[in-house]
């Protein structure tokens, strides 16, 4: 009798403390400052879920659109709770709750929502803290709610407001302007911008502030868009100023690449100038491209390795940085691609700072937003990265990854 009544007592003790640590864990998860927070679950494909923030500014209010989505979890979208929070700058270690009032967008596989907040004499952040109820591990997003957000307008497909930088090429959209009946000015850019130099160039160029259009129309807020091209699309209220909202259409399979055209390119990073100028030359042509890849890994098997795991972290850098340009040719992109998943990542206002414990490396990207994308960053090159980038090519090579 004895023994049975101290484990039911030592039972009842482990229930009360999970749902003490239940009950407090948000104001725990929230008890440091951001820009101590290692965030590198925004970026990681194994992370138990995914959370999406866009905020876009129109006439009298700024309207935050989330969107919450299961990458391996065993739970169901109602097992997660969201809580907001405003903090005024990213060291304060403590903020203000808030209960906004939530639009539910929510369909049968993402978790969707819209709040709207006045626009803000400074600027502060919203933090988002999702928490599966069941396990109380939590994960931290944030956002920077500016008055003057260059990001007036967005996307719906059907009902779903569109939070990514991309969408599928061919289908139609309804734009959504910062006013009811506004001309928009549609730009569409058909290059295909160059990926990012190496870690150890001794500069890289810069977005220009506005580039000159392939071609441009005109359509109605609240109107259908259909778009017929690939490539990049900005879209403005006001051609003077810098303010709009951009994005990419491409292939339905995006961001992952099956077709053998999209397969040369990623391969600049891991290849000679020889073996590039090899691959460029097969044309698309799989038995040419097939052997390139074998004279690079020298095995068969090898060669399955290295396509399978590098085209999966191209995948990957696609889905996390597409900016004006395919995220696995922006600077996070490239580094994400040839490193991985960062050990620890951190954020401030002006910058974004990623470790490497096992390569002992560090990269520190800063904020450079153009009208293309307010978010894009920049990597600070150096030439102390050169034998640490061609040491891990070499591990790509012999298909170590």
């Amino acid at each position: 009798m004895f023994p049975t009544m101290c484990l039911l007592q030592k039972k009842r003790l482990h229930m009360n403390r999970v749902l003490l640590f239940l009950l407090f864990s948000p104001l725990l998860g929230f008890s440091q400052s951001v820009a101590n927070l290692n965030i590198n679950y925004w970026y990681d494909p194994q992370s138990e879920v995914t959370f999406e923030l866009k905020p876009v500014r129109l006439q009298g209010s700024i309207e935050v659109y989330y969107t919450l989505s299961l990458q391996l979890s065993s739970y169901t979208l109602d097992s997660y709770s969201i809580t907001w929070e405003k903090r005024d700058y990213y060291t304060q270690k403590t903020g203000t709750a808030l209960t906004p009032e939530i639009q539910d967008l929510s369909n049968s596989s993402l978790k969707k929502g819209m709040l709207s907040l006045p626009v803000p004499e400074k600027p502060w952040l919203l933090m988002a803290k999702v928490t599966n109820i069941s396990t109380g591990h939590n994960w931290t997003y944030f956002t920077l709610i500016e008055a003057k957000f260059p990001v007036n307008g967005y996307l719906k497909s059907g009902n779903d407001v569109i939070t990514k930088n991309f969408v599928e090429g061919g289908k139609p959209y309804t734009v959504i302007g910062s006013g009811s009946e506004k001309t928009l000015h549609v730009f569409y850019y058909k290059e295909r911008f160059p990926a990012g130099s190496p870690p150890f160039a001794e500069k890289e160029a810069k977005v220009d502030r506005f580039m000159f259009a392939d071609s441009t129309f005109s359509v109605t807020s609240a109107s259908q868009l259909l778009l017929k091209k690939e490539g990049l699309y900005l879209i403005q209220e006001d051609t003077n100023s810098a303010e709009g909202f951009a994005f990419r259409a491409q292939e339905n399979t995006y961001p992952k690449f099956t077709k053998m055209v999209d397969l040369t390119e990623p391969m600049v990073f891991v290849s000679t100038k020889e073996e590039y100028d090899e691959l460029l030359a097969a044309n698309n042509e799989k038995p040419k491209f097939d052997k390139v890849i074998l004279d690079i890994t020298k095995d068969r098997d090898r060669a399955k390795n290295f396509m399978r795991n590098y085209f999966k972290r191209v995948e990957s850098a696609n889905q996390y940085f597409t900016s004006y340009k395919e995220g696995w040719k922006t600077d996070r992109g490239m580094i994400y691609l040839i490193f991985g998943v960062p050990d620890e990542v951190s954020r401030n206002d002006n910058n974004e700072i990623w470790n490497y414990k096992n390569f002992q490396s560090r990269f520190t990207f800063i904020k450079t937003g153009t009208v293309y994308d307010p978010n894009n960053y920049v990597l600070l090159r150096d030439k102390r990265f050169t034998e640490k980038w061609y040491n891990t090519i070499d591990l790509w090579r012999k298909s170590r990854f």
